[in-house]
């Protein structure tokens, strides 16, 4: 599989010249713009991009009765190709962390209606503000509990829309790119609704308000069953303590959320809230769970926090207002992803993380990110029975993000 992967990237690279050939002008140009590599035709029809991204985690635990191991990860190692023709553009993004690669974006577009994209393939159903923003941005280590209930990247069709103050998105998607289905049944049917308002949109604030709505099938091959777990927000222990197990008799799940985020010059806020019921066969009682965080941030620097109308996100780089200085950052979070229903006999755990942060963004594209976690769990977090449950406990961890 990384063979493949790895051939079929470097076949696109050197494709790059060749689909260059059909525009008027094959002369290429490149450029940087903030450790961005961007190839461009005179004539501005086509245009290519390379996009990489290398992030590096450090973590060490205290307090836990449970042996986790401190050490350091390679979280992410990603190359990504984003060629664009006209109104037509597309993007390639692997991932290389782990022993396979892993395909993470992999889609075309079209772009010729005003403010509309209409993608095709392998991207995210757009759930959860926090989950549709961009690794590169996020203000922590790593995202909130609740984001434990976030669909992943899948192949499908969807439709984006935005005006001056406003966004809306429709998703329709089946399963993820790598699910090989051997059992003859038809894939599972997914589909996402997004939509987001802004009152206020100046140049230093904005005022960010959004809902979600999510339907989900089993997919072909899990046999009727699906599972909701969660890292305590660390991800160099593969310990989730809050863990469901698998779910059986499942027909679907409905997932319901809110977001809020809100930013006046240098301080940004933001939360959301989660909500997910899943629906039973033969006479079971449907389940529910839910889930939340809130935080706030501080640019000490006094950087303004920027946003996308066009993405539906309150992220982009930050640009220090002293290059030699950089740019520095607090923050602080609090969390909660409750996994129990006596009722339906689930009890998969609860969970309340509060973390404190600091970033410097040495350059745009260049970031440094400390964070100091602490766990508290309930007494069913027990990771569906492979731990002690109450175990409560500090994380320190410590990244570096690097993109080009």
């Amino acid at each position: 599989m990384k063979k493949i992967v790895l051939l079929g990237v470097l076949a696109l690279m050197l494709a790059a010249p060749v689909l260059a050939e059909e525009v008027e002008s094959r002369d290429l140009t490149g450029r940087s713009d903030d450790g961005l590599l961007l190839f461009q035709s005179a004539d501005g029809k086509f245009k290519f991009q390379l996009d990489g991204r290398i992030n590096l985690v450090a973590a060490l635990y205290s307090g836990s009765e449970t042996p986790l191991a401190n050490g350091m990860e390679v979280r992410r190692a990603r190359l990504g190709l984003k060629p664009s023709w006209g109104d037509w553009s597309a993007q390639f993004d692997i991932d290389f962390n782990g022993v396979e690669a892993e395909i993470k974006d992999m889609w075309i577009g079209y772009g010729g209606f005003k403010d509309m994209m209409i993608t095709l393939g392998n991207h995210k159903g757009q759930f959860s503000v926090e989950e549709v923003t961009s690794s590169r941005f996020i203000t922590f280590i790593e995202r909130g509990l609740p984001n434990a209930f976030a669909p992943d990247r899948r192949l499908g069709l969807s439709v984006a829309k935005w005006g001056k103050n406003w966004r809306a998105f429709a998703g329709v998607f089946g399963e993820e790119a790598v699910n090989a289905d051997e059992t003859g049944e038809n894939e599972a049917l997914n589909y996402n609704l997004r939509l987001n308002f802004l009152p206020i949109l100046k140049d230093n604030a904005f005022i960010h308000l959004g809902g979600s709505f999510g339907h989900s099938q089993p997919n072909a091959s899990d046999g009727g069953t699906v599972r909701f777990r969660a890292r305590p927000e660390t991800h160099v222990a593969d310990n989730r303590f809050l863990n469901t197990g698998k779910i059986k008799n499942v027909q679907s799940w409905d997932q319901y959320g809110l977001e809020l985020a809100a930013s006046f010059g240098p301080v940004l806020v933001q939360g959301e809230y989660i909500s997910t019921t899943v629906k039973r066969l033969e006479g079971k009682p449907d389940a529910s769970f839910s889930g939340y965080y809130a935080f706030a941030s501080w640019m000490v620097t006094g950087e303004k926090r920027p946003y996308s109308v066009e993405e539906g996100e309150p992220a982009g780089r930050i640009y220090a207002k002293k290059k030699g200085l950089g740019a520095f950052e607090l923050a602080a979070r609090i969390s909660n992803l409750n996994l129990n229903d006596s009722e339906a006999g689930i009890m998969g755990g609860e969970g309340n993380n509060i973390t404190l942060a600091a970033n410097w963004y040495a350059y745009p594209n260049l970031k440094f990110a400390a964070n100091y976690i602490m766990v508290n769990n309930d007494e069913y977090a027990t990771g569906d029975g492979d731990y002690a449950g109450n175990d409560d406990y500090n994380v320190f961890q410590f990244g570096f993000y690097y993109s080009f």
